[in-house]
C-alpha cells in the first residue's frame, strides 16, 4: 500500500485515465489540445500562478494527508471538512490575539490549529466508541457545527470594525502572515511542512508499531482483540492525529489564502481529498502527486472562459471523469489479479 513497486501500473492507470478524459472532451465538442494548454497556462504558466497552484495544492495535500489515518483505520471521516474549519478558527484566534503582531505567530498558529482541528476529530471518535455513532453521521453534523461557529464569530465576536458583513473578519497582521521567501511571496514554508509531515507519515506506516495497528483496526476492528491491542484506542489515534493534520490545512487557507477567516474557509477541500485518497487507495505516493493534478485544475481552470469562452463547470466534468475512469480501471485490474489467484488455486 506504501511502497513504490505498484508504480508502473499506476503511471499506465494515470496515462489511460487521460485518454478517457480527452476521448470525453472530444464527444463534448471540445478540442482536449486547447483545454489542457489553458489548464497549464492558468496553473504554471507564470511564477505568480505556480504560487496560487501552490496554497491550492498545501491544504488539498494535508486533508488528502490526514484522510490517510482514518481511512487506514476503517473510519470514513467526513468530518474533514470541520476539522479544516475549526483549525482555521484556532489559528485566527492567536493571528487576533496581542500574539498577532509578532513574527512568531504562524508557528503558534499551526500549535493552536492542530489543538482545535485535533479536538474535533477526537470528538467524532468519542461519539463512535461511546454513542456508537456512525462516523459519517456525526462527521456530517460536525461539519454544520463548524460552519456555524465560524458564521458566528464573524458576525458576531471578531466582526470587522463597524460592520456586521460575512465578507470575513478584518486581515491578519502581516506578522502573523504564512513566512515566504522574501518579497517573492513563495510558500516555501508552506511546502517543507508538507513534505515533513509526509515523511514522518512514510515514516509511521512503514515503520512503526502504530502504522501496523491502525492498518490492523481497519482490516478488522474485531480481530484485534487477539493480538492484544484495544481498536477503540486506535480509532481516537487516527481521528486525533487526522483533525490535527486537517487543523493545519486550515491554518494554510486562513493564513496563506486568505489572510483571514471567512465563510467558506475550508474551500471544499476536504470533501475533494475523499475523492483523492479514494482514487490513491491510501498510497501516500501517489496521493502527493494526484493532490496536484487537482490543485492545477482548479486553479488553471478559469483561464477555460477566459481564453476559450468554456465554462468553467467543464473543470467539473473533468474531475468527475478522472475519478470515475481510475475507479473503473482499478476494478478492472483488481478483478484481473482476482481472476489469476484463483485460477491458480484451481491449478494446484
Amino acid at each position: 500500500m506504501f511502497n513504490l513497486n505498484n508504480l508502473p501500473l499506476q503511471i499506465i492507470r494515470l496515462l489511460l485515465t487521460f485518454v478517457i478524459i480527452f476521448l470525453t472532451l472530444i464527444i463534448f465538442g471540445v478540442s482536449p489540445f486547447e483545454v489542457f494548454e489553458s489548464i497549464l497556462y492558468g496553473s504554471l504558466g507564470n511564477y505568480s500562478k505556480l504560487i496560487r497552484t501552490l496554497i491550492v495544492w498545501t491544504p488539498l495535500c494535508l486533508s488528502a494527508l490526514a484522510l490517510i489515518y482514518t481511512f487506514s483505520a476503517g473510519m470514513w471521516n467526513i468530518g474533514i471538512e470541520g476539522q479544516i474549519i475549526m483549525g482555521a478558527v484556532g489559528a485566527t484566534l492567536v493571528a487576533r490575539s496581542f500574539l498577532g503582531d509578532y513574527l512568531i505567530s504562524p508557528y503558534l498558529q499551526i500549535l493552536m490549529a492542530m489543538f482545535f482541528g485535533g479536538g474535533w476529530g477526537l470528538i467524532c471518535a468519542i461519539l463512535k466508541i461511546k454513542g456508537n455513532v456512525h462516523e459519517i453521521f456525526s462527521g456530517l453534523g460536525l461539519d454544520f457545527v463548524a460552519s456555524g461557529i465560524v458564521i458566528y464569530l464573524i458576525i458576531g465576536p471578531w466582526k470587522r470594525a463597524g460592520i456586521a458583513s460575512t465578507s470575513g473578519t478584518d486581515m491578519f497582521n502581516k506578522a502573523s502572515w504564512v513566512p515566504t521567501i522574501g518579497d517573492s511571496n513563495f510558500p516555501l514554508f508552506l511546502i517543507i511542512l508538507v513534505l515533513f509531515l509526509y515523511l514522518i507519515s512514510l515514516i509511521i506506516f512503514r515503520y512503526t508499531s502504530l502504522g501496523i495497528r491502525l492498518k490492523a483496526t481497519g482490516i478488522n476492528t474485531f480481530a484485534t482483540n487477539r493480538f492484544n491491542f484495544s481498536s477503540e484506542k486506535y480509532i481516537v489515534f487516527s481521528f486525533l492525529i487526522a483533525g490535527a493534520i486537517a487543523g493545519i490545512a486550515g491554518f494554510s487557507q486562513s493564513s496563506a489564502a486568505y489572510h483571514k477567516l471567512v465563510p467558506s474557509i475550508s474551500g471544499g477541500f476536504g470533501f475533494l481529498s475523499i475523492l483523492i485518497v479514494l482514487i490513491c487507495s491510501r498510497n501516500i505516493y501517489f496521493t502527493f502527486v494526484v493532490s496536484f493534478l487537482f490543485a492545477a485544475l482548479i486553479v488553471g481552470g478559469s483561464q477555460l472562459q477566459i481564453k476559450l469562452g468554456l465554462d468553467h463547470s467543464l473543470i467539473g466534468i473533468i474531475q468527475a471523469t478522472f475519478v470515475l475512469s481510475w475507479l473503473v480501471l482499478q476494478k478492472i485490474e483488481i478483478e484481473k489479479i482476482a481472476y489469476k489467484q484463483i485460477s491458480k488455486i484451481f491449478a494446484k
